[in-house]
């Protein structure tokens, strides 16, 4: 199953707005790495310092999420071929 050349430049062309749309929205976010640091010695700042610390935490886990649920996602389907395949074959067996 070969992609025409009609459809590869379709799928381009909605990849590239997709992504002009992302950039062109999001406004540039800036913080310094101190700044947890300054807020913790304010009264109330504890909470701040706490939300810095779970999103931290919420980021670094993330990306093995992310390949977790892929990863299972594709052997779920291995296995989903792997059964039709099976099945197949043995009623291609059977009418034999």
């Amino acid at each position: 199953m070969q992609m025409t050349l009609r459809q590869l430049s379709r799928k381009l062309s909605t990849a590239t707005a997709a992504l002009l749309l992302v950039v062109l929205c999001c406004s540039v976010a800036a913080a310094c790495p101190n700044c947890s640091e300054g807020l913790a010695n304010q009264p109330g700042g504890g909470d701040m310092v706490s939300g810095y610390f779970w999103s931290i935490l919420f980021m670094m886990g993330m990306p093995f999420a992310i390949f977790t649920g892929i990863g299972g996602y594709m052997y779920l389907e291995v296995r989903k071929a792997r059964r039709r395949e099976e099945k197949s074959d043995g009623q291609s067996n059977a009418r034999s």
